[in-house]
């Protein structure tokens, strides 16, 4: 498997810093490699590859952060073996989704806040000081949800 190792809790994750694709020796669920690329480069958020529990497929997930973290020096420190927990204070796990906005009826793919991948001990402290999209792309009408970001142009319905 590609990227590097980093250890959150007690599960040791292949973390992909920028430009480098996401790649395993065995399929991993609900990855689609073509959103894959389009986010391989995205200057808030880097992938992470891990198995949940023994037995389950792997699964890719995305750090996001709100806060204005230098991910290009995060980079360079998980690539030296030398990021700490401090660097990654201010992320939070995404995965993707379909929404769709009840208003206007676009539909697109979004990576929303993950709340059932507890990869950090304070999970909920952080969920609370994370900023959302919460603002439809087509229309502009406000939605309810954990959008971390678009990463697809809204479809019509």
């Amino acid at each position: 498997m590609g990227g590097l190792t980093v250890r959150f809790r007690k599960w040791n994750t292949q973390y992909f810093p920028a430009g480098e694709l996401v790649g395993a020796d065995e399929p991993i669920a609900g990855f689609d490699e073509l959103e894959g690329r389009l986010l391989a480069d995205h200057p808030r958020m880097r992938r992470i590859v891990f198995r949940p529990r023994t037995g389950w497929p792997l699964h890719c997930w995305y750090l996001h952060w709100s806060d204005g973290t230098d991910l290009a020096s995060l980079d360079r420190r998980v690539a030296a073996g030398t990021a700490t927990e401090e660097d990654f204070a201010g992320a939070v796990v995404g995965e993707l989704h379909t929404l769709s906005h009840p208003a206007c009826g676009a539909r697109f793919r979004v990576v929303e806040l993950a709340v059932a991948v507890p990869l950090f001990s304070d999970d909920i402290e952080r969920s609370r000081a994370h900023s959302y999209r919460n603002e439809c792309p087509r229309c502009g009408g406000h939605f309810n949800g954990s959008a971390l970001e678009f990463i697809t142009p809204p479809e019509t319905s």
